[in-house]
């Protein structure tokens, strides 16, 4: 079958390999679509994502939808040719974490797409019951990739503590900023800022709900009169963003870091606004069991869809895709790549 191929840094291939067998607690799936997150970017650009690292070729793609492929459908519930989503975290279910409904904290966790487990960006794929998602009819392919990217803003949001009215600032505006500037809005928020230094994503921040979208941090700071916002929600790639977070957050105000920095590191930051502010932070790490809320969010239109999937191309553009994305241009926010042919 054909795959996109990750060797190292920037070297992304289509290649053939062999399609995938499944074992018995496994059904064999079509791939309809696979969107690209900024975790995959990461692999692309740096051969991995912190400290994971990429030693073999590696398959990417967590964020998945496909058709259930195997005869054996009806005896799971399920139905050959049906839509699915898959959750990419497949988790042991016993320890502590999964107990008390913290998969994504699983130490024994296989994430699909990160090293050393395959991916779905190929034409076909394997997954348990177990991270099966069944989704509305009504929902298109692309959609029902996204929706793993629908969820981490849900799990970041229930970090939030987010109350009515509420001055918010969004520290960067590419699919999860979109989508957190979206949510905070739909939550209640009062005046939302984003500070995001790409122009057209700017633009695109306004016509989603943000009251102001602005460059710098400094910027943001200044419409505030010096005072920042409530809650700080991070969602790039910059090693900077903890300390402009630091910057933009209000006195006793919070902070939410949802994106992963380029490298392993955050940039060093001055430590006394930081303790003197007494500022709360919390991170995340990928999300929980949040499929049917980020189902329902999406039914009721919560998040635009159109606005977020902006480009659609068959397995056969991947690279040219990757290439696009990892510099932002042609106003990409997420592209939607679809190993069997492209349906929208």
């Amino acid at each position: 079958m054909r795959a996109a191929v990750i060797h190292g840094p920037k070297d992304i291939r289509l290649e053939d390999i062999p399609a995938p067998k499944p074992a018995a607690d496994e059904l064999l799936l079509k791939v309809a679509s696979v969107c690209v997150c900024g975790s995959d970017l990461h692999y692309y650009l740096e051969g991995g994502v912190g400290t994971k690292k990429i030693t073999k070729p590696q398959v990417p793609g967590h964020e998945i939808a496909a058709w259930v492929w195997d005869d054996r459908a009806p005896e799971w519930g399920l139905e050959k040719g049906q839509l699915v989503a898959v959750e990419p975290t497949r988790s042991c279910g016993v320890c502590e974490h999964c107990m008390h409904g913290r998969p994504n904290l699983c130490p024994e966790q296989h994430f699909h797409g990160g090293p050393p487990w395959i991916g779905a960006l190929a034409e076909y794929f394997t997954a348990t019951r177990q991270v099966i998602i069944p989704v509305p009819q009504q929902f298109s392919p692309a959609t029902v990739a996204a929706l793993e990217a629908v969820g981490i803003g849900i799990h970041a949001m229930r970090k939030t503590d987010l109350q009515l009215g509420q001055s918010v600032t969004v520290l960067g505006n590419g699919p999860i900023g979109q989508i957190l500037l979206q949510l905070v809005r739909g939550a209640g928020a009062g005046r939302i800022i984003v500070i995001e230094p790409v122009a057209d994503r700017r633009a695109k921040a306004l016509k989603l709900g943000a009251d102001e979208a602005v460059a710098t941090y400094q910027e943001a700071v200044a419409l505030t009169g010096g005072h920042g916002t409530d809650l700080v929600i991070e969602a790039t790639n910059s090693p900077d963003a903890f300390a402009h977070a630091v910057q933009a957050v209000k006195w006793a105000g919070r902070i939410v870091l949802v994106g992963i920095p380029t490298g392993i590191n955050y940039n060093p930051m001055d430590a006394m606004p930081f303790r003197s502010k007494e500022v709360t932070v919390l991170t995340c790490n990928k999300m929980g069991h949040v499929y049917p809320e980020a189902i329902e969010v999406v039914k009721r239109g919560l998040i635009d869809m159109d606005a977020l999937l902006t480009h659609h191309v068959p397995l056969e553009e991947t690279v040219a895709a990757y290439q696009r994305q990892a510099a932002y241009r042609d106003g990409v926010i997420k592209t939607v790549i679809y190993p069997n042919g492209v349906v929208c």
